[in-house]
């Protein structure tokens, strides 16, 4: 499916958050950035497929192909997707993936345990900030979870153009690794958005006039 945008459009950047967070994740100076929209995962509804996610989020926000996309974790996995059916120009991955093989390999080991542990994968992924995780894990659908544990595991990875994507990633992430391009920081984890907000920020900052030039064709 596909919703076309054309250079009139009102160009907006939609946000997603990590798996089993929610948009409260981006506060303070994320909270700033123009046209910036900070989205939840929609009502479950029965989708086991990365793909049958994207297609969710595309319908429930109305996304087109002349916006932006980011995402944390799970969030930037399905931004990829978002990106690869509309024809997107830019993605912003914070501690994300490209390829299922940067994904922690007892991780994916773990993910057909999801149906009885998906909580102790979140209270892994969450470090320092596991009390404001797990507040957002609890308002989350554990059948979400449980299913995206299995959907990551079953990712194929993004096969589309690498020059759209812009990532920035913690040095110490044990969760996801960056073997491509990023930006690295020295003493970011998993959640780098939430631990490294400005620099997250900057990296948008520094290709927003990119994000209306590319999209003008």
């Amino acid at each position: 499916m596909q919703n076309e945008g054309s250079v009139s459009d009102y160009k907006m950047i939609y946000i997603l958050p990590g798996m089993g967070a929610t948009s409260n994740m981006y506060s303070g100076p994320w909270r700033k950035i123009p046209n910036a929209k900070f989205i939840n995962w929609p009502r479950y509804n029965g989708e086991k497929t990365i793909s049958e996610v994207a297609e969710s989020v595309i319908r429930r926000y109305g996304i087109m192909r002349s916006d932006s996309v980011a995402g944390s974790s799970l969030g930037g996995i399905v931004s990829l997707e978002i990106a690869d059916k509309l024809g997107i120009r830019n993605v912003y991955l914070f501690g994300s993936a490209v390829s299922k093989n940067e994904i922690n390999p007892l991780l994916r080991f773990l993910s057909p345990l999801s149906e009885i542990t998906p909580i102790k994968v979140i209270q892994a992924l969450a470090g320092k900030f596991r009390n404001e995780f797990l507040t957002m894990f609890h308002s989350s659908e554990t059948e979400f979870i449980r299913a995206m544990c299995h959907a990551v595991s079953n990712w194929q990875g993004y096969k589309g153009d690498q020059s759209i994507i812009k990532r920035i990633h913690g040095e110490n992430d044990k969760v996801i690794s960056c073997f491509g391009a990023c930006k690295k920081i020295k003493d970011g984890g998993h959640l780098i958005a939430m631990t490294h907000a400005a620099d997250c920020i900057e990296i948008i900052n520094q290709n927003s006039h990119k994000v209306f030039a590319s999209s003008n064709f």
